[in-house]
């Protein structure tokens, strides 16, 4: 007796099977697309930060390192004040960046630090020429705060009362104190340039 093999057809899912691969490969590569556009976008933001970490390092350095031109204004106005005595800020000092009224320029303004008045700069340990080591230029100006130059007067100038010329302790038969001398207020502008176009701006009021 002769066996023989019964013969099948080919099953037809392998061919579908086949026709698939294509789908397949093409989502991978959507897939890869959104994978490298989210590791770019994630890049950029990481960039991004740095940037903005570092203009505020700059900024912040800037603002304390503005405190050297007032250091500088204030050395200068006791120094002033000791050798040519008080009636000498009656009046501009344009060489030292000194002014007897406020009303002149507006010191937060670009065009008064480019040309507009003279500013001087500031000077201590670690500055050279206005300099300091990091590079930031440190100028001031100073103002009185008063309407009009000459004598100060509490009807065009913003006054303080100073200290009594007696002591509190006194006996009764002592003489009353004298009337405390009056002492106008000095607006000091304090700006330094720093890297990046770093600009950064501080104010003080002292009498």
């Amino acid at each position: 007796m002769r066996m023989r093999l019964a013969e099948f057809p080919v099953p037809t899912p392998f061919r579908r099977r086949a026709r698939q691969r294509g789908v397949v490969l093409l989502i991978t590569l959507i897939a890869l697309v959104t994978l490298a556009l989210a590791a770019l976008a994630l890049v950029r933001s990481v960039d991004t930060n740095i940037i903005v970490a570092g203009n505020v390092s700059l900024k912040q350095a800037a603002t304390l390192t503005a405190d050297n031109g007032v250091e500088s204004a204030i050395g200068w106005l006791n120094v002033t004040e000791g050798d040519a005595g008080i009636e000498h800020f009656n009046n501009d000092d344009v060489d030292d960046a000194y002014y007897a009224t406020s009303d002149d320029f507006d010191p937060l303004n670009d065009a008064t630090w480019n040309g507009g008045v003279t500013v001087a700069v500031a000077t201590g340990t670690g500055i050279d020429g206005g300099r300091d080591q990091s590079g930031n230029r440190i100028r001031y100006v100073i103002q009185r705060m008063c309407a009009e130059e000459g004598e100060p007067d509490v009807n065009n100038c913003l006054i303080v009362e100073g200290e009594s010329d007696t002591s509190s302790m006194r006996v009764m038969d002592d003489p009353p104190p004298s009337e405390p001398p009056l002492s106008p207020i000095y607006r000091i502008t304090a700006r330094v340039d720093g890297p990046r176009n770093t600009v950064s701006y501080v104010q003080a009021f002292v009498y």
